[in-house]
């Protein structure tokens, strides 16, 4: 793309004292914090001023979004290759990271300055979400960026979530390269094999990656492992390489538990089964049978959408736990996650806390992670710190 100068856009200007989270690092500008909404075109490119006139930035703009600004650059000047240096600065601190990994995030928006963008690779394969308005207007660089630097056999935009609603974009899944939409890969010692189209989000949640890893700290030789809200089994299916007598498979998406129990039968994996249900009662379900595992691993989608709904989903997590621990035998182990951003760390633990006295067991906090190391958190940027894993054992 050729180069643009801060002084050939158009404009915005902050108002008086609007500027403070900005300065401070933070990279949106909310529509409350700007001194006018001029009805510039969803995703046009325009220059930030402070309220006294000196340059803030360089981003894209959207008058129908809260988040009215999103930076690119603090300075004057776009040059013409930033897109490509930074996806190639971006990969190369992923191939740093997991050198042999074939499954890894190789852009995480703002945390790679490349504000509404998304990009995972799987393999030979590259899914793109683009989530903002501004980031669809620079979709076509960026394609051509992955097309020069990573060199893919497929590309898929997977832009069918519900966040491009917010921006007055359509929902969306388009094939850009290549004559399917399989994707076959690699994750922690485990190929996976999977239509994009039907995958939920980009395909595999590479942000349990680190966590995931941490079992092979545990004994689960001829351990009876419960896998929730599996979605491909990734949990699980690494409990099954290091050594698990069994695992249940337990998700409301057929076709997830239909990728979960092929994978295992290809990685000749035996005594896995799969049940179709809701994760609470089948958990009830359990407790009435008195049917009890060694180790559970609980992966709920996020339970609170927005700050609206921090209350109610405490309130859930703390139910769900709760039954986890009723499930588990004396030494067992569970791994409780949270990926709802609303929920802070402490807030999710302290719905632990509670799950595990209503459990009425002893419960000792082992480990707590986060997201995996291509998740990137952007320091003075709270929201893109999202996930948060505890590894918790009952005492004998």
């Amino acid at each position: 793309m050729e180069k643009i100068y801060a002084s050939s856009l158009p404009s915005l200007k902050f108002r008086k004292n609007g500027d403070k989270r900005f300065k401070n690092g933070h990279p949106w500008v909310f529509s409350n914090e700007l001194d006018n909404l001029p009805k510039y075109e969803s995703g046009q490119m325009v220059s930030l001023f402070s309220n006294s006139g000196k340059l803030a930035a360089i981003g894209y703009y959207n008058s129908h979004s809260l988040i009215a600004f999103r930076e690119l650059v603090r300075s004057d000047l776009i040059k013409d290759d930033f897109i490509n240096e930074r996806i190639k600065k971006a990969l190369n601190y992923r191939n740093q990271l997991y050198p042999k990994e074939e499954a890894k995030r190789v852009i995480y928006g703002e945390s790679d300055r490349l504000p509404g963008l998304i990009v995972d690779l799987y393999g030979n394969s590259v899914v793109i979400q683009t989530l903002t308005a501004g980031m669809e207007k620079l979709k076509d660089k960026v394609m051509d960026a992955l097309e020069e630097i990573i060199k893919p056999e497929k590309i898929f935009f997977k832009n069918d979530t519900s966040s491009r609603v917010l921006e007055n974009l359509e929902k969306e899944f388009s094939i850009v390269k290549g004559r399917d939409t399989f994707i076959e890969a690699t994750f922690l010692g485990v190929k996976f094999n999977y239509d994009a189209e039907k995958a939920q989000k980009t395909g595999l949640f590479l942000d349990q990656r680190d966590n995931i890893s941490l079992l092979s700290s545990f004994d689960l030789k001829g351990k009876k492992v419960l896998d929730l809200f599996s979605y491909f089994g990734a949990w699980g299916l690494r409990a099954l390489t290091l050594g698990a007598a069994s695992v249940t498979f337990v998700d409301s998406s057929r076709y997830a538990l239909q990728i979960a129990s092929e994978t295992a039968q290809k990685s000749g994996f035996g005594n896995c089964f799969s049940v179709e249900s809701n994760v609470f009662d089948y958990l009830a379900s359990l407790i009435s049978q008195g049917d009890k595992f060694d180790f559970v691993f609980s992966d709920p989608p996020a339970f609170a959408k927005s700050s609206k709904h921090i209350k109610e989903a405490c309130r859930a997590y703390t139910r769900l736990n709760e039954k986890c621990l009723r499930v588990l035998n004396k030494g067992g182990v569970l791994i409780a996650s949270s990926c709802s951003h609303h929920i802070p760390y402490e807030i999710f633990l302290n719905t632990l806390e509670e799950a595990a006295s209503n459990s009425k067991k002893q419960v000792r906090l082992l480990f707590s992670g986060r997201q995996s190391l291509d998740h990137p958190i952007l320091l003075n940027f709270p929201e893109s710190s999202y996930l948060k894993t505890f590894f918790l054992k009952v005492e004998d």
